[in-house]
């Protein structure tokens, strides 16, 4: 395991960094009376988490690399990344659906019902378990891109 400590390191830095941000969404009304705000403010979160990526892949380079890092060994070591940051994010949404904000997928339901959507599809669409998939879906995609982003830029010049 202390061969991807890195790896888990930053991926236990994004569990707290996605905690914080859902506390402050909710703090701040988006899974409640600005709720049709919410998915908006979301995408923001894609900053801090490609953030998360820079760092750790810098950091690999640095420390366990010294300071020399091929793509290959940088793509690898995002995967990595984003296995763990996929494998971690059941747990971070029944925590936040569950303690943080158990109103929010009712809430989701009633705006997409407003909108048009029926009852029945908004029941199948706005819960814990289709949250849960797009999660994991969209972890292993936006990793994916973000570790080969990212290797493409810290990857050492010959």
């Amino acid at each position: 395991m202390k061969k991807y400590y890195t790896e888990l390191k930053w991926a236990g830095i994004n569990f707290g960094m996605y905690l914080v941000w859902m506390l402050l969404e909710r703090l701040f009304g988006l899974h409640g009376p600005n709720i049709q705000h919410q998915q908006l403010v979301s995408t923001f979160i894609l900053i801090p988490s490609l953030l998360i990526y820079v760092l750790a892949l810098r950091e690999k380079k640095r420390k366990v690399f010294q300071g020399k890092i091929t793509f290959g060994q940088a793509f690898k070591s995002g995967m990595v990344l984003t296995i763990l940051i996929v494998l971690f994010s059941p747990v971070n949404q029944l925590i936040i659906t569950q303690l943080v904000s158990p109103e929010y997928f009712k809430n989701m339901r009633d705006l997409a019902v407003a909108k048009g959507m029926s009852p029945e599809e908004a029941r199948s669409r706005l819960n814990t378990g289709a949250f849960i998939v797009q999660s994991v879906v969209g972890g292993l995609v936006t990793g994916a891109l973000f570790s080969a982003l990212v290797s493409v830029v810290i990857r050492s010049k010959k």
